[in-house]
């Protein structure tokens, strides 16, 4: 019998160990999406464990809700020491994962005891008094538990993570506000079901709420799903909005360059007019031998024509826009090659090469001109293979990117919910034409790929 109580004694503080071990895994697989340093992570693991451990092992009683709450307040506290960004978010997430913790274990408990129970009545009446036996079948069926806790767990906090999108975006208090309710709802009921079952437990010999709870418990986590989704749908529509907005200022814009290409091209006409009349006062000085004279009228031709350093890429409106691309890089620093050339066949109009040129160049020089000013450069080059047009543009950078879920690299401006919009419409303008766009980052150096497929 004592071999029994000491072989129980050490396998409850195993268990108890194993549950800390699954709760403090589940809290680093909870965060890691929403942290930019893997440290920030580990610690925030480290700290739960060892705040559980001391509760749990100080002779002083602590609650449960007191013990895993502290933990869980510990833990955020650190990972967002290291992590010091988006804090109404940080908050939302340490209620979240309090309301993941509580539903876990008590969908656990439901289901363990519901196999529990029916098996512990076959082993009292068959291996009772095997020691052996009996402390193997403990250790079995700790092994299983702690099995069937880590999977609901790991599935809970995968459902949040596929339905919670806006891993990336600023959140507002409101919105925390909102998306904590629902948690700090589920943890006030999951506590008064518990006191109302023990109350009932104690009168009669029965658990009448296993059922009862479980659904209960699987509602709670779906209104929760249910709550960010419907905040999801709601983020996207405005993020829609704004694309929308985007769009109807760059078109106005290209209305610009298209005037600009126009009014580019009216001058040249004019000057191909005026040619010819400068031409022939050149000829008439000339066959008169009035050598200084026409030296004269050549130079007075040559200033007023001035030299010709835009762009030609075969499309009046790309010249305009790469002609004002490089101009401004020059302005900023940067050195500007360009290989840039439009096919003949292609199906694109002014308006969807305009999207993907401005969009690209626009990010690459607000880019490059945080490069220190000898590191400074854009090459933009095409390449028309097929029915395959590829635009591929690379600049200098400072840092490496994020990708984001979407396979865009994440903003870095302070307000991502108004920015990130450039890459997204490229993406969306060259899924238009069949094709994509790739993204190569690191080493100092950006570069987007863009294929569009020509008919």
């Amino acid at each position: 019998m004592y071999k029994l109580r000491l072989y129980t004694d050490y396998l409850l503080t195993s268990a108890m160990i194993t549950s800390m071990l699954v709760y403090a895994v589940g809290i680093m697989q909870f965060l890691t999406p929403f942290a930019k340093r893997k440290a920030a992570v580990w610690a925030a693991g480290a700290v739960y464990s060892a705040v559980i451990g001391v509760m749990y092992f100080v002779p002083e009683e602590f609650s449960n809700l007191a013990a895993y709450g502290t933990a869980i307040i510990a833990a955020f506290i650190v990972f967002t020491l290291l992590d010091r960004r988006n804090y109404p978010q940080k908050v939302f997430l340490a209620f979240t994962y309090f309301s993941v913790r509580w539903l876990t274990g008590a969908v656990t408990n439901v289901l363990w005891l519901a196999f529990y129970m029916p098996v512990m009545g076959w082993v009292i009446d068959n291996i009772w008094e095997n020691y052996d036996l009996l402390i193997s079948f403990y250790v079995i069926s700790d092994a299983l538990r702690a099995i069937i806790h880590s999977a609901i767990m790991y599935f809970m906090i995968k459902i949040f993570h596929k339905v919670f999108i806006s891993k990336s975006n600023e959140m507002s208090v409101k919105e925390a506000v909102l998306l904590i309710l629902p948690n700090a709802s589920n943890i006030n009921n999951y506590r008064m079901l518990l006191y109302f079952n023990s109350i009932d437990t104690r009168e009669i010999n029965v658990q009448p709420y296993d059922l009862t709870s479980l659904i209960y418990y699987i509602v709670s986590y779906a209104a929760l799903i249910a709550m960010i989704w419907f905040f999801e749908q709601i983020k996207a529509a405005q993020r829609k909005e704004k694309e929308n907005a985007m769009l109807v200022v760059q078109t106005g814009n290209i209305r610009d360059y298209i005037s600009g290409a126009e009014s580019l091209y009216r001058d040249i006409r004019a000057i191909r007019h005026d040619m010819r009349n400068h031409l022939a006062v050149l000829e008439r000085l000339h066959a008169r031998g009035e050598n200084e004279r026409f030296d004269s009228y050549l130079a007075e031709v040559r200033e007023r024509i001035g030299s010709d350093t835009g762009i030609s890429s075969g499309d009046p409106v790309t010249d305009v826009i790469l002609t004002e691309k490089q101009s401004e890089a020059a302005r900023n620093g940067i050195s500007f090659e360009c290989d840039f050339h439009c096919p003949t066949d292609f199906s694109a109009g002014a308006l969807d090469m305009s999207i993907i040129l401005n969009n690209a160049l626009n990010n690459a020089i607000e880019a490059a001109s945080q490069c220190p000013e000898n590191e400074r450069y854009i090459r933009i080059s095409s390449l028309n293979r097929k029915k395959a047009f590829v635009i591929t543009v690379t600049n200098s950078c400072t840092g490496d990117c994020t990708v984001t879920d979407g396979g865009l690299p994440e903003t870095t401006k302070a307000d991502s919910e108004n920015h990130g919009f450039g890459l997204l419409n490229i993406k969306n303008t060259a899924e238009k034409y069949g094709g994509g766009i790739d993204i190569e980052c690191g080493n100092g150096e950006f570069t987007l790929t863009v294929m569009l497929i020509t008919t």
